[in-house]
């Protein structure tokens, strides 16, 4: 990665562009995210749009008014394009790697996709079934229900609660023309960045792009849209607990919190933070609780979403360990909470971040979703360069503070389900930081 060139550009209709030339690479990724995720949704229940970005993200590669479904995926597939797409609360990213003497010809298939879009009735009849059955499955699947519903849980009241992927009843009453209205609205060119990464010349690809996407059809909006506020949620100072009995074998519990908006410059201690706490193999979570035999799975991670950053801890365990596993697990928080950081302890978090960042982004695709996440987060581009600097640059003291920002309001949603012990009724013990 050391030889890489990278540029930013803005063209007339505020498209943004963010290339990242390997020259040594035999691939390229082209990434295209719309700030268009279930928190900009509105509505519950009967003639509602929860569920609506996920909807369209299925709907996206179903044809242009020039080319069929079938047309655009072949034309794709001879390219031996790679092709996927994934929807999460602040946007929706489609993205497709390619063998780089193909850049060109897939470029021009998604100048087709992002500038002319429709909705083909029967396509949009047989995806509906599609996605309601996504849901069934996602909801069939502990894990995954679990950390829904918790989020769901927490965020009551505030546009986070819009499930990702919606309801059936919402996904049912999602109709063609909202999704061409929600196509309007929010997938112009100017609510859009794309990532480029691989091995192509940086000078050509400038220029070809530049000319390529540089389009009138998508001119800039005269109301640029601007994400909602969700900041209320901080302020809880509830503990609530959520339990649904179900036919598992094993007990699967969540813990939500929230804490005041990441900024990048605590952003990257709390990668630290997070690989310390329950991210990794060395974390004090997977020290503790999973290679001690309590947990089969123990885990930590946080999202920044604008203004809040939301902290997760998930585990699953025997019924007859999940009380055992739930007070360790608080036992930990008042740990953590409590702990001073060391010079020692940094040093070791810094290498196994920068290690692992490393290995990830080898791989072109994780590398250009990765630059397209942080722009979306931050509006700002971090390339390998920019994020050794700032991993290397944190001291103790700003896990320190980063530290204190995130155990600052322990505003807890706890959300069980599987098989719930019997009798089980967990505590937070007084003398913690809740």
């Amino acid at each position: 990665m050391s030889t890489e060139q990278s540029e930013i550009i803005t063209l007339d209709n505020n498209l943004k562009l963010h290339l990242v030339s390997i020259p040594s690479g035999k691939t390229s990724l082209f990434a295209v995210g719309y700030f268009a995720g279930s928190m900009y949704e509105e509505g519950f229940g009967s003639g509602s749009n929860d569920g609506i970005s996920h909807f369209l993200e299925h709907m996206f590669f179903k044809g242009t008014p020039t080319k069929t479904t079938k047309q655009v995926n072949e034309e794709f597939t001879r390219l031996g394009a790679d092709l996927n797409a994934y929807t999460t609360y602040d946007h929706t990213a489609y993205f497709a790697k390619v063998p780089s003497r193909n850049l060109h010809k897939a470029a021009e298939i998604w100048k087709d996709l992002l500038t002319d879009r429709k909705v083909d009735p029967e396509e949009f009849k047989a995806e509906k079934q599609v996605v309601l059955q996504e849901i069934q499955w996602y909801e069939d699947m502990p894990e995954t229900d679990t950390l829904f519903k918790v989020r769901k849980t927490h965020f009551t009241g505030t546009p986070l609660e819009h499930s990702i992927l919606g309801t059936q009843n919402s996904v049912g009453a999602i109709t063609a023309d909202m999704i061409t209205d929600y196509i309007s609205q929010f997938y112009s060119l100017d609510n859009a960045v794309i990532t480029l990464v691989g091995g192509f010349d940086l000078q050509a690809e400038k220029e070809f792009l530049s000319s390529t996407f540089n389009d009138p059809i998508s001119q800039p909006k005269t109301n640029p849209i601007s994400p909602p506020k969700v900041d209320s949620v901080v302020q809880k100072s509830d503990i609530s607990y959520h339990f649904l009995e179900r036919p598992k074998p094993l007990t699967y519990v969540a813990l939500c919190w929230t804490s005041p908006g990441t900024s990048t410059s605590d952003f990257f201690p709390l990668l630290l933070l997070n690989t310390f706490i329950g991210n990794s193999r060395t974390s004090l979570l997977y020290r503790e609780i999973t290679s001690k035999g309590l947990a089969g799975v123990c885990r930590y991670g946080f999202e920044p979403l604008f203004d809040i950053s939301a902290s997760t801890i998930f585990f699953v365990a025997p019924p007859n360990k999940t009380d055992e596993v739930f007070t360790r697990i608080l036992e930990l928080l008042i740990d953590i909470h409590d702990l001073k950081i060391t010079s020692q302890i940094v040093t070791d978090l810094k290498e196994e971040i920068w290690g692992s960042h490393i290995s990830e982004i080898e791989d072109p695709t994780n590398y250009g979703i990765d630059l397209l996440q942080k722009y979306v987060k931050f509006h700002q581009w971090f390339s390998t360069t920019d994020f050794q600097e700032k991993i290397f640059q944190i001291s103790p003291n700003d896990i320190q503070k980063a530290k204190d920002q995130i155990f600052k309001h322990l505003n807890m949603t706890v959300y069980a389900t599987g098989t719930i012990p019997e009798k089980w009724n967990p505590k937070f013990p007084e003398n913690g930081p809740w």
